[in-house]
């Protein structure tokens, strides 16, 4: 395996997804606790869920210039730290709410920049031929994480009888976290610089000798001159954003990335995931042993989704992956909220569920930052990523947030019976299969042919 080197680095730096998944299920099995414990209102449950995504809005506002200026090892490094330091506050200082929010925020910022870093770092180090495959272990890792989260909070929940108080037992679970990031903070140490960070820093030297060890059998003279003449030529990245700026595609990449971005979190997909226990012990009566079970199931479709989309997007492409799986997210959707509504709660409730995660995670869940990216032209990518990274945590925040708001609202549970933000996920689905049929396919495409479909006309590449 001659990029054995490169495979270890970007597969350490992917297993973010892990800590983020395990974050997902941890908070999915205790937010009732923590609710109860505080005596919370609808509102600031969804507050106490939600801070976390707050907090990764703020870790990726500044990740970019944290990453130019210190790198992207060190980004995610610090990153994994400043998430360390959160869960420590929440198992020692977690019983006064105030301080809760606080570290939960801070945990949610290190996880903002840690995100925000592996996605500039695993394209960096991974040899073209494979790249596509490292880049979506990430949302592998993902579901990993979140069967593991749920397992555990299973486990300890179980015991649930052992403990007198509710804080000891969601402060344990979240205590867990502490060496699920510490021994992750440990493996970083061994992943190696990013090649393509040290020429821009123009430390050509770093770079060749980290490049002779993670690509053994590519022409590095010849890797830093084209990188020499894209990516250090100031002149001709502005040369392409004022040419978008003039043919008026530069919005049109921004709305592309807005909406893939956007609409992948207004489908629902992290309250379905949060709030799984609890959805599933209101369809599978028989107590919270069930609701965990499926739950961890949900975990597995995750998983699952995110294979198939790894083993098929370079085979079939991404518009299509995108298309089948929105629709039948959408599909989904309205019809658990007809069931919710006709009032027949049955296990074809549970599938429907499976059926959602699994179609979201082989298409929307896997694809949307990997298709911004191949999207945006070089010397855009960096900005059109972040901005996009801004725009998938707004949305999560303003879902988890509001979930249950609307869940809870007498007003609508009167009208449309507990099945409203169903109804109101799949008509997010539905713009979102019809918004897939006005963007470009770019399964096979050169750096040559999308510069051709931005109308764009680069001189240096003319011969």
């Amino acid at each position: 395996m001659i990029y054995k080197k490169a495979i270890i680095s970007a597969s350490i730096a992917s297993w973010s997804g892990f800590l983020l998944g395990y974050d997902m299920g941890i908070s999915g099995g205790t937010i009732e606790y923590v609710t109860k414990h505080f005596n919370l209102d609808s509102s600031w449950e969804g507050f106490a869920l939600s801070i976390f995504i707050l907090g990764a809005i703020l870790g990726t506002i500044f990740s970019r210039k944290i990453n130019d200026d210190l790198g992207r090892k060190k980004s995610i490094i610090i990153g994994c730290t400043i998430m360390l330091i959160g869960s420590l506050g929440v198992y020692f200082l977690g019983d006064k709410f105030e301080l809760l929010i606080l570290f939960r925020c801070l945990s949610g910022a290190g996880m903002g920049l840690l995100s925000s870093s592996e996605r500039s770092y695993v394209p960096e180090v991974s040899p073209p031929n494979i790249r596509g495959g490292l880049g979506t272990i990430f949302q592998l890792t993902t579901g990993l994480g979140i069967i593991m989260g749920y397992v555990v909070t299973f486990l300890i929940v179980k015991n649930v009888s052992l403990v007198q108080d509710d804080s000891i037992l969601w402060k344990t679970i979240y205590g867990t976290e502490i060496l699920v990031v510490g021994l992750y903070l440990i493996s970083l140490f061994f992943m190696v610089n990013s090649p393509v960070w040290l020429l821009m820093k123009k430390r050509d030297d770093e770079a060749k000798k980290i490049m002779t060890e993670i690509w053994p059998d590519v022409d590095i003279e010849k890797f830093i001159e084209k990188q020499n003449k894209y990516s250090r030529n100031k002149d001709e990245s502005k040369n392409i954003e004022n040419q978008m700026k003039e043919n008026g595609k530069l919005k049109k990449l921004m709305f592309i990335a807005f909406f893939m971005a956007a609409l992948t979190e207004l489908c629902g997909i992290n309250p379905l995931i949060y709030y799984a226990p609890s959805i599933f012990r209101r369809i599978v009566p028989e107590g919270p042993n069930s609701a965990f079970y499926h739950s961890i199931i949900n975990g597995v479709f995750f998983t699952i989704g995110s294979l198939v989309s790894m083993l098929t997007v370079d085979k079939f492409g991404r518009k299509k992956l995108l298309s089948i799986g929105t629709l039948l997210m959408a599909l989904s959707l309205l019809i658990i909220g007809v069931h919710i509504y006709m009032d027949m709660y049955s296990i074809v409730l549970i599938y429907l569920v499976y059926l959602f995660i699994f179609s979201y995670n082989f298409s929307a869940g896997a694809i949307r930052f990997l298709y911004i990216g191949e999207l945006a032209p070089t010397s855009l990518r960096a900005s059109t990523v972040s901005f996009a990274g801004l725009v998938n945590w707004g949305s999560d925040f303003l879902v988890s947030w509001t979930l249950p708001i609307i869940a809870n609202n007498i007003y609508l549970n009167r009208i449309f019976r507990d099945s409203s933000v169903f109804f109101l996920y799949s008509i997010f689905g539905f713009i979102f299969f019809l918004l897939i049929f006005t963007i470009p396919e770019t399964k096979g495409k050169s750096l040559h042919e999308i510069l051709e479909y931005w109308d764009i006309k680069v001189e240096s590449n003319k011969k």
